[in-house]
């Protein structure tokens, strides 16, 4: 309407002898209409051009050898490949999205592993040529200082991983307390913007009970909501001399955690058996002191408090729960340490890990054929990144890796009590890796 306002004056002082200047004004006022509509839809479509994408894509040659109960095992010529897409939207001032599509797969075959069809493993460990929504979240600026961000949270590849994948930083929190795509709403308040400070508060589902058939219609059998808080606070240490800088500490509540989250019908096997809690420090230091060596320290604590009740899990993959559990009995701890030398296109690094008997994080690290950030013993890591160009590298590394007790990856075990195991892995690997 707002474009047709000059006009009405015309159609005010035009009388009623005045009809071939009303027909003219009419069909003056029709061109206008067709115009605008024109305009809309370039203006449509030029909103549905807003999406910019970029990529990865990565293959991967293994060679692998082991020994697990005294068997030993071998694998020297395993190829596996991973594609990223990812999305950002400016929506407007005030709003953004972000998203990211992934595939991790095995070359010539698309049998998901067991574990890949855990909400927070879609996509990053090895399965099918499907892709997965591994991040979609909105950040939405109250101001300048106040953000929200809503969906599929940032919280894969974080801290400690930058270094060996030659990248910025990739996600919001530690590597070694949490690495997977998980749902919540997190607040960001910044403050001393020249020390970059963040504070955040987090709260997050890591399970939700629906029913496989009906949905939310249906009457809860009993099964509990796995629901997870945190509080982060990240800055800088104000030394000019050290160069760049972050460090974050963080402490993450995760309360309900039930024995199957892959199981929604059996509330007997889903038996709630506590909570965890999880304390953190990262802090890394890029081009320290002015030089070419860049080097991070993460260090974390996992304290259980279980209700004394016992589930139902399927420790021997079967498909059928049938070992009763408990949540681990002590606390954990865990230390990853690593450090990369840049020279022109040539980037040389090691990483060390460690993690105790009774060590449990939500941390995957499925870019690697090996989950190393929750391992109950000790991992070494040496690689040799080669820059090609600005865009596409090629890494190699080899790991070993010593498991000193079982059940790696999980917050339960029979009794509580991991048992002690002599698990051994060699891992020799060449990476090629393009980004747009």
């Amino acid at each position: 309407m707002k474009k047709l306002i000059w006009i009405l004056p015309l159609l005010l002082f035009a009388g009623e002898g005045d009809a071939d200047l009303q027909k003219e004004i009419l069909k003056l006022n029709q061109k206008i209409e067709r115009l605008s509509e024109r305009v809309d839809e370039n203006e449509f479509e030029s909103e549905l051009n807003k999406i910019k994408w970029s990529g990865e894509f990565s293959n991967t040659l293994n060679y692998y050898s082991g020994t697990i109960d005294s068997e030993h095992f071998s694998n020297a010529n395993k190829w596996d490949m991973q594609l990223k897409l990812n999305m950002n939207v400016k929506i407007n001032e005030k709003t953004k999205f972000t998203g990211r599509l992934m595939m991790t797969k095995a070359w010539g075959n698309t049998e998901p592993l067991d574990i890949s069809y855990l909400d927070s493993l879609q996509g990053r460990a090895n399965g099918t040529s499907a892709l997965f929504v591994e991040r979609a979240y909105v950040d939405y600026y109250f101001s300048k200082k106040f953000i929200m961000t809503i969906g599929r949270q940032p919280s894969t590849d974080g801290p400690g991983m930058n270094l060996k994948y030659d990248t910025p930083r990739k996600a919001t929190y530690p590597a070694l307390l949490f690495n997977g795509a998980g749902d919540g709403i997190v607040f960001t308040y910044k403050f001393f913007n020249r020390y970059k400070n963040r504070l955040r508060f987090a709260y997050g589902k890591g399970y939700q009970w629906q029913d496989s058939q009906n949905g939310w219609v249906s009457v809860n059998p009993g099964i509990k909501d796995t629901d997870v808080y945190g509080l982060f606070f990240e800055g800088r240490i104000p030394c000019p001399k050290m160069g760049r800088n972050l460090f974050i500490l963080s402490g993450v509540k995760t309360r309900h955690l039930v024995t199957n989250p892959y199981d929604d019908d059996n509330a007997t096997a889903n038996a709630d058996l506590g909570e965890y809690t999880h304390y953190g420090l990262y802090f890394e230091n890029m081009k320290a002191f002015h030089t070419r060596f860049n080097y991070f320290i993460s260090l974390a604590v996992s304290k259980p408090s279980g209700n004394g009740r016992v589930g139902v899990a399927d420790l021997n993959s079967d498909g059928v729960p049938d070992t009763e559990v408990e949540l681990l009995k002590k606390d954990g701890y865990a230390y990853h340490i690593g450090g990369r030398y840049d020279y022109k296109k040539y980037k040389i690094g090691a990483e060390f890990n460690h993690g105790s008997k009774y060590w449990f994080s939500f941390s995957t690290n499925f870019n690697d054929p090996t989950n190393k950030l929750a391992i109950r013993g000790s991992a070494y890591d040496f690689y040799l990144i080669y820059n090609m160009d600005l865009f596409q590298y090629v890494r190699f590394g080899y790991m070993y890796m010593k498991n000193d007790y079982n059940y790696v990856g999980m917050y339960y075990a029979p009794n509580g009590e991991p048992d002690r195991v002599d698990e051994k892995i060699k891992l020799l690997y060449v990476t090629y890796d393009v980004k747009w």
